[in-house]
């Protein structure tokens, strides 16, 4: 199963590397990595050992709640399944389910 080795030299690559947080917040004053640093860091090394990343996202819950205020406030849950597939023989391993929940 080549899709746990083309994991590993994944994180192999990424522990010697590793994404900078080159970043900077100037409101609260603190450095962060972007989710386009991480895509770009990923993109080439996901590529290079072949293994793609599937992901799906079979739910979505939204609330709508009221503020203090009296407007509306929304969350929203999305559950994400990830599939990491080996290019190279096809093996496959399943992550998740994980949730993200966002409110506004």
């Amino acid at each position: 199963m080549k899709v746990y080795t083309a994991i590993n030299q994944v994180q192999h690559e990424l522990s010697r590397s590793g994404i900078t947080k080159d970043k900077r917040n100037q409101q609260q004053g603190y450095n962060f990595r972007g989710i386009d640093d991480v895509y770009n860091a990923l993109s080439a090394l996901l590529a290079e050992v072949g293994l793609v990343i599937l992901p799906s996202y079979p739910e979505r819950a939204l609330v709508e709640r009221e503020s203090k205020s009296g407007q509306a406030l929304f969350y929203v849950t999305v559950r994400g399944e990830y599939k990491f597939t080996s290019a190279h023989d096809g093996s496959t391993v399943d992550a998740g389910p994980t949730c993200i929940v966002t409110g506004k």
